[in-house]
């Protein structure tokens, strides 16, 4: 597509996302968290036409990657240092032999709608268990995925389902309603 459903970040929200899931499944490893969040973003858009998060998904080797909560968990230097001394105190993140995630603290539930909650909990219902094999399989069959070029950025648009009933409506309000979509 020509035209780039894009939102921002809310780093803030997306810290206490990692600490949420981080309570829910102490250990949680950094492709379950991208993953569980792909699609919960997904099913937050597809019925409420905006994402939780905002962040941007990546067409990575691996499946959509969302960048900002890469960089958050991977410690990604470029950040804020206020930004990476919040997920410091808030998370313990293990990289050894892989990267997994365990909650300091409780989330602050205030940056989270009840449909965040929601869908953050369906997500993670239906995929936090999932092997890395069958989630690596499902993501690498989603629209967003194969329409997208490795490594760059996933229109949110191409997240919405075709045979979603309000599709059309979706894709009116997310181009009404936020101030930080480009299309």
């Amino acid at each position: 597509m020509n035209n780039r459903g894009r939102y921002r970040i809310n780093y803030a929200k997306a810290i206490e996302t990692i600490v949420w899931l981080a309570n829910q499944k102490p250990g949680i490893d950094i492709y379950h968290v991208v993953k569980v969040l792909f699609y919960a973003d997904k099913k937050h858009l597809n019925r409420y036409a905006r994402p939780i998060l905002g962040d941007t998904y990546i067409c990575a080797n691996y499946g959509p990657l969302p960048s900002g909560i890469h960089d958050l968990i991977t410690e990604d230097s470029w950040l804020s240092p206020d930004y990476l001394q919040i997920v410091a105190d808030s998370v313990k993140i293990e990289k050894s032999p892989y990267i997994r995630i365990t909650a300091l603290r409780e989330p602050n539930m205030e940056y989270f709608s009840g449909t965040d909650i929601d869908c953050l909990k369906e997500s993670l219902e239906e995929n936090g268990e999932r092997s890395f094999e069958d989630l690596k399989e499902m993501t690498h069959n989603e629209r967003c995925y194969l329409e997208t070029d490795l490594n760059q950025p996933i229109d949110y648009a191409l997240m919405v389902e075709n045979d979603n009933p309000n599709r059309e409506e979706i894709l009116k309000k997310m181009s009404e309603t936020s101030s930080y979509i480009v299309f």
